[in-house]
């Protein structure tokens, strides 16, 4: 199996993903160098990708017809960038814009959405770090329209502060103007009144915070209310990471079956006697064991809906998925599976998946199988499939991962018979070319060359 962590700095939503969960993504994340001024993507066009940063900064920017713009929000390593698809929408609302340098993990925005629609933790995350993001936005918009520039600024300085190491930002006043939605004149004035008060230090493009402390202080209450909605998000994100416990029994339940009872056109007035508070004690324990198997049973029904479901989309996937004893065994196929070889599925169990092979590839294929569930490792190897009837001979890429004990071997197979007479194809005829070239005598050769040159 592959290992649960990523290489490099972490992304808290990455980060916050079980094990299981994280290996399922862990193909599809790219690891991505981001330089500044770097478009990701354009307001109103279809994501394509959603980024988790690990050290870089995206700015979310909202522009005018006019050609003014204004920074919503910043992104760095504690969300993700591309929330409109966690919302639910594919278009992008606003430009990302990377701001500061650094890496982020690219995911395709369809696997991102497939992702979602699974309701697990990276959605629960997604979710309750949209909520933090448009906390964000809203005071950003708040602190733009009731407070003077040099608190605006101590909140977009302390902001990136918090999402890259160290106290230095590379940022000209243009820039920052431009985020700001204000004149640059303005940014030079709030610049100067920071750095005459000894908290920042502006030089060529490059500031430092020397008092982050005096900065916290001197910034309005826009940027504590933002620090706090983040606490919050992380607060869920860490208790998302503790294990799950059993549901204790409700407290609720007596009190449940006591209304219950009081409902029923036989209950009576309850009596001090012994035996009318034990009959009492009986029926109610009786209404307790209906309402726990009413819970049961809803419970089996939602794990028989999603069993189907899940069993759909296994049966009737494009792809054939097959599950391989040790000795190479059929232990379970999908309706393409059975397709692709022509059986019955009745008789799987009988059937050694290597007799449907070439049989120049059994060998190969029986090795390929022993080590992916020996060195329990996921692999790839590329095998023939005989010739049947109803099909010729065609070429497979086979996907194997052992299960955890290391007994079984599951393998997705994609046909690639096109691809490769294609490609075969493309040879043939690039080596006639070679070869008419090769003939053709030495003049006519050269002029030959020299007409292309021309062209």
């Amino acid at each position: 199996m592959p290992p649960a962590a990523l290489p490099g700095p972490p992304n808290f939503i990455l980060a916050g993903l079980s094990s299981s969960e994280l290996a399922l993504l862990q193909d599809d994340l790219e690891l991505l160098a981001l330089p500044a001024g770097a478009v990701l993507q354009n307001a109103g066009e279809v994501l394509s990708d959603v980024y988790f940063p690990t050290t870089c900064i995206v700015s979310l920017i909202a522009s005018t017809a006019n050609g003014a713009s204004t920074e919503l929000a910043m992104v760095g390593n504690e969300g993700l960038v591309g929330v409109s698809l966690v919302l639910g929408d594919t278009v992008s609302s606003q430009q990302l814009v990377v701001q500061c340098a650094g890496q982020a993990y690219r995911l395709k925005a369809g696997i991102m959405a497939w992702e979602l629609a699974q309701g697990g933790r990276l959605q629960r995350l997604a979710l309750r770090y949209a909520k933090a993001l448009l906390a964000q936005t809203g005071q950003n918009f708040v602190c733009a329209n009731h407070h003077p520039i040099a608190q605006q600024l101590c909140r977009w300085l302390l902001l990136c502060l918090d999402r890259r190491p160290g106290e230095a930002i590379n940022m000209t006043q243009d820039r920052i103007a431009s985020l700001l939605g204000v004149r640059r004149e303005a940014v030079t004035d709030g610049a100067g009144k920071l750095q005459a008060a000894g908290l920042i230090q502006y030089q060529r493009g490059k500031i430092v915070v020397l008092d982050r402390p005096g900065l916290e202080d001197a910034a309005c209450e826009c940027y504590r209310a933002i620090r706090g909605e983040y606490g919050r998000y992380f607060q869920a994100m860490a208790e998302s990471l503790l294990p799950s416990r059993a549901r204790p029994p409700p407290a609720s339940l007596r009190q449940r079956a006591e209304a219950r009872w009081r409902d029923l056109p036989t209950a009576n007035p309850e009596s001090p006697s012994d035996s009318a508070r034990l009959l009492h004690e009986l029926e109610i324990r009786k209404i307790e064991l209906e309402i726990s198997n009413e819970a049961l049973h809803q419970a089996f029904d939602t794990a028989d809906a999603r069993s189907e479901r899940y069993a759909d989309i296994y049966d009737f996937a494009p792809i054939g998925y097959f599950t391989l004893d040790a000795r190479g065994y059929i232990l379970d196929l999908n309706l393409a599976g059975a397709i692709l070889l022509g059986l019955k599925r009745s008789q799987k169990s009988r059937l050694r998946f290597g007799s449907y092979l070439a049989p120049e590839c059994q060998a190969a294929f029986d090795k390929f199988v022993d080590q992916v569930l020996h060195e329990k490792t996921r692999n790839l190897c590329e095998i023939v499939l005989a010739a049947t009837p109803w099909r010729p001979a065609a070429t497979v890429r086979v996907e194997a991962v052992p299960d955890e004990a290391g007994h079984e071997c599951r393998m997705v197979l994609l046909d690639i018979t096109e691809q490769r007479a294609t490609l075969q194809a493309l040879e043939h005829s690039e080596m006639r070319y070679r070869r008419f070239i090769e003939n053709l005598p030495l003049g006519q050769g050269i002029t030959t060359r020299r007409a292309n040159d021309k062209r």
